[in-house]
């Protein structure tokens, strides 16, 4: 096995998942059709898979490759699962079943194969085909159509019966209705077919398309629907900046961006409790708070795809044998250097594996000069300080993890990464006692604090206070040696080498 082309080059991956999503509905339905656990409710399903299977392979790709074909074809497999075993479900599964409104796996699944008409509307869309549903798709306005840039706007729900040379066929408060790419503008209080914005970086597509989020349990969609539909019109711009940033200072990241990222999704930083976010049943999707700043966007390109990537090798093998909560959303035990609250050990490798990447785009971006104050400055704290937080979250996952053999030979060859971040720290002449600076919403940079004496405080001060707030349970060991061993002093720290 070769651990480093597994972390960072290896693009087989991505086709082994996109695989498996194909496989697990071809299982769903082999066993709806041999089974058949709802008693003949699967029928419209089996129906709508035929002409799936039989739709052009180029069409059905575009369309399976959506992210939310993976969420879709998951849920499915595991509902499948559970409806033939009559097994207590799992807290995920069961979290998703409470989401659509039952309890029941069976009532849910057959809710479930319903949201597959979703796909069946894009694949046709696409051929221009007609298609009649025996029964119409029930759709909470808005939503995504998959594998396409357009979504349907609106308020209520919008009951899709057909689709028609390529338009929706729908009925809506008590009216038929035709939704067009390229019709007429419909009226003001109907549901309208709107295709989203695109950011383009060569010949890389960035679709921004929050509705595609719109899907049961995936709470950090709460804050996009607070979200003008306009919004992301105004942010292509700054998306653009930050994916030439990316291609300049980190090509193998933007490689595999526009390899496996489909779409993406803007916030206002002051909605939602979070930042950024992936999902690891969303590959190729996340959700990025639009801070005015295309080179803090650059930083959350790489930060989320990263993360998407890990999710990718995860499924391949297990890393870590005492993980904790999957995807880190619940609380856990350990300290982490990035948060306020205490992690899983799972948390804590998305961390390492996403900021090491994060840390060389900073490194990339100080030796080229590009910038001025104060960009330099916060380029250099967050050049340093992901270094630090590096050296950190290592020691506590040598500590207190257990990796698989997969696992150990993945995270020994992170270290080595963790170690040449120390030594191009050193090389570059970049000091721990630089000024601490922090990037506020409206992209404005300004100090990460103050001494009492009124100078500013440092990044490393930062760091020590940190882990004196946040390592209630003295995990991090004795900091000192590990964040101050040869590290150069500001004084003596000269200019960056460029």
């Amino acid at each position: 096995m070769d651990a480093q082309e597994i972390l960072w080059t290896d693009a087989e991956l991505y086709r082994q998942r996109y695989e498996k999503t194909a496989t697990a509905l071809i299982a769903v339905e082999c066993a709806l059709r041999r089974e058949r656990p709802l008693d003949g409710g699967e029928e419209e399903f089996l129906h709508l898979y035929e002409f799936l299977a039989a739709a052009n392979p180029e069409f059905f790709t575009q369309v399976w490759e959506d992210p939310s074909a993976y969420f879709w074809a998951r849920r499915a497999y595991e509902l499948t699962g559970a409806s033939l075993s009559g097994d207590t479900l799992p807290a995920e599964l069961e979290k998703y079943c409470a989401a659509i409104g039952t309890h029941d796996p069976r009532a849910a699944l057959a809710l479930h194969l319903e949201e597959f008409k979703r796909f069946i509307i894009a694949v046709a869309m696409i051929a221009r085909e007609d298609y009649v549903f025996r029964r119409p798709l029930i759709a909470k306005l808005p939503f995504s159509i998959p594998g396409i840039a357009f979504s349907v706007f609106g308020s209520g729900d919008l009951a899709v019966r057909a689709v028609n040379a390529g338009a929706l066929v729908a009925e809506y408060q008590s009216r038929t209705i035709q939704l067009d790419p390229a019709g007429a503008a419909p009226e003001a209080d109907s549901p309208r077919l709107m295709k989203r914005p695109v950011a383009r970086c060569g010949e890389y597509e960035l679709l921004l398309k929050p509705e595609a989020f719109y899907l049961p349990g995936i709470t950090a969609a709460d804050a996009l629907r607070e979200v003008a539909p306009d919004f992301q019109e105004t942010q292509v711009g700054l998306v653009e900046e930050a994916l030439a940033l990316v291609e300049r200072h980190h090509p193998l990241a933007f490689g595999h961006l526009r390899e496996v990222v489909k779409l993406t999704a803007l916030k206002p930083p002051a909605f939602g409790d979070y930042s950024n976010v992936s999902y690891s049943d969303l590959p190729g999707a996340f959700i990025l708070s639009a801070v005015q700043e295309p080179y803090w966007i650059a930083d959350g390109l790489i930060h989320e795809f990263f993360h998407n990537r890990l999710f990718f090798i995860e499924e391949r093998e297990a890393i870590l044998t005492n993980a904790g909560a999957e995807d880190g959303e619940s609380s856990g035990e350990f300290y982490s250097p990035w948060r306020d609250d205490l992690r899983p050990l799972s948390g804590l490798l998305h961390a390492i594996y996403v900021y090491i990447a994060v840390s060389q785009f900073w490194f990339s971006v100080l030796r080229s000069g590009e910038t001025s104050e104060p960009r330099t400055a916060y380029s250099v704290d967050q050049a340093v300080r992901a270094t630090l937080q590096l050296r950190i979250a290592s020691r506590l996952l040598r500590r207190y993890a257990q990796f698989s053999e997969f696992g150990a030979d993945l995270f020994r060859e992170m270290g080595k990464e963790v170690d040449a971040a120390w030594t191009t720290m050193h090389e570059m002449g970049l000091a721990a006692d630089a000024p601490a600076m922090i990037m506020r919403g409206d992209g404005q940079i300004i100090l990460g604090g103050t001494r009492p004496d009124g100078c500013p405080l440092s990044i490393i001060e930062t760091i020590r206070q940190h882990a004196a707030r946040y390592d209630v349970n003295h995990q991090s060991g004795d900091l000192e040696s590990l964040l101050t061993a040869e590290i150069p002093r500001l004084a003596d720290a000269g200019s960056i080498r460029r």
